[in-house]
C-alpha cells in the first residue's frame, strides 16, 4: 500500500515538473525557477515593459524570449501578442516624439556619438523621400534594430499617423503570425520536449535569414 502510495505520488511530481503546459496555463520549464526574464514576461504589464524595451534600448528581437512562451503555453499565445504589440506602440511612440522634439540637443550628438552618424543619415534621407510607410514597415517587419528609423521617422517631422500604422501593422503581422503559429504547432513541440537550447538558435537563425533578404533587397 505504501510503495504504491509513493509510486502515485511520484507520478504526480513528474507530471507537475514535466515540459510543457502547466496546469495554471502559464509555460512549464521542467520544474526549473523561471529566470527574471521569464517571471516578469508572465505578467501583462511585464510583458508591455520588455516589448518598450525592445522598441527603444534593446536592439534585441522580442521573439528570442516570447516564442518559447507562447510554445509552452499556446492558450496564452494571443494574450501574450496582444500586450508586446501595445508596448511596441508605446515604445515606436516615445521615440517618435524624442526625435521629433530633441533632435538638436540629445538625438543628433548622440547618434554621431555612438558611431550611427553615416547610417542615421541615410535613414533620415529614406524618410525624407516619400518613403516614410515602407521604410519603417519594413524596418519594423524583419528582426532589424528600429531605432534608427523611429528616432528618424521624429527628427524629419515624419506623419505621425503614417508611421505609427506602419508599426501596428508590421508589429501585428510579426506577433500575431507567430501566436497563430504557436497555436497549431506548440502543443507538438511541447510534447517533443524540445530544450531551449535548440529553439532559442533555431528562432535566431530564422531571424538572421530575414536579416540577409532586408540586406539583400
Amino acid at each position: 500500500m505504501t510503495a504504491a502510495t509513493n509510486q502515485d505520488s511520484s507520478q504526480g511530481t513528474d507530471q507537475d515538473t514535466a515540459p510543457g503546459i502547466a496546469p495554471n496555463g502559464k509555460p512549464n520549464t521542467g520544474g526549473k525557477a523561471p529566470d527574471r526574464m521569464e517571471r516578469l514576461a508572465s505578467h501583462r504589464a511585464g510583458l508591455t515593459l520588455l516589448s518598450i524595451g525592445e522598441t527603444t534600448v534593446v536592439p534585441v528581437p522580442l521573439e528570442a524570449l516570447v516564442a518559447p512562451l507562447m510554445i509552452g503555453a499556446p492558450k496564452r499565445a494571443l494574450s501574450i501578442a496582444v500586450w508586446i504589440w501595445i508596448g511596441s506602440l508605446i515604445g515606436a511612440t516615445l521615440f517618435y516624439l524624442v526625435g521629433l522634439w530633441l533632435a538638436e540637443p540629445v538625438v543628433l550628438p548622440l547618434v554621431h556619438w555612438l558611431g550611427f552618424g553615416d547610417g542615421f543619415e541615410e535613414m533620415k534621407g529614406r524618410l525624407s523621400e516619400g518613403g516614410l510607410f515602407w521604410v519603417v514597415f519594413t524596418v519594423s517587419l524583419l528582426p532589424t534594430p528600429m531605432q534608427l528609423a523611429t528616432l528618424g521617422a521624429g527628427v524629419v517631422g515624419g506623419n505621425f499617423i503614417v508611421f505609427i500604422v506602419a508599426i501596428a501593422l508590421s508589429r501585428g503581422i510579426r506577433y500575431f503570425g507567430l501566436a497563430i503559429l504557436a497555436q497549431f504547432i506548440g502543443e507538438r513541440i511541447a510534447k517533443a520536449n524540445l530544450p531551449k537550447r535548440i529553439i532559442i538558435p533555431a528562432l535566431f537563425a530564422a531571424l538572421l535569414i530575414g536579416w540577409g533578404i532586408y540586406k539583400l533587397i
